[in-house]
């Protein structure tokens, strides 16, 4: 958070406040337990959420045994649905298993993902192959398993 805000506001984007995923359970660990994460909400340009009621808290239980770190689509799903409108593309640069991706199949955007780590293309491609039965067209999973480092998925 230190170190990700003043690099954001340096590219123009604007900070306006820290939202707090609420994962229900501490996690591992000692010195008062973590069960929450902050999402630091940004803006370029000016925009509308598209629900001003939506609470700064996204309660959501964590994921336990999958990729290291995943989070729910359904944390994915509140800032989707409130920055975006269906058939708009949602970018995940560090998309690990492809939660993101899978909320944005889910809600009707298209998405764009990318990892360093080949194994998290695999899994992320693998996971948007089963959740849209088949629909991921060919020449991206092609692209997938020959650029493993590139995932470019319109899952829908």
């Amino acid at each position: 958070m230190f170190v990700a805000r003043p690099a954001a506001e340096l590219a123009g984007f604007r900070f306006w406040k820290p939202l707090v995923w609420d994962k229900c359970t501490i996690g591992m660990g000692y010195h008062y337990r973590a069960r929450y994460e902050f999402i630091l909400f940004f803006e370029k340009g000016k925009r509308k959420l598209n629900d001003l009621g939506v609470a700064d808290i996204i309660t959501v239980p964590r994921v336990r045994g999958g990729y290291p770190a995943e989070k729910p689509p359904e944390v994915a799903d509140v800032l989707i649905r409130q920055s975006s409108e269906p058939g708009d593309v949602i970018i995940d640069p560090f998309m690990g298993s492809g939660s993101v991706g899978i909320a944005a199949a889910r809600l009707g955007r298209r998405f764009l993902g990318n990892d360093l780590n080949p194994e998290a293309v695999k899994i992320a491609s693998q996971r948007l192959r089963e959740f849209g039965e088949g629909r991921v067209p060919a020449d991206i999973a092609a692209m997938a398993d020959a650029q493993p480092d590139l995932l470019d998925s319109l899952s829908r």
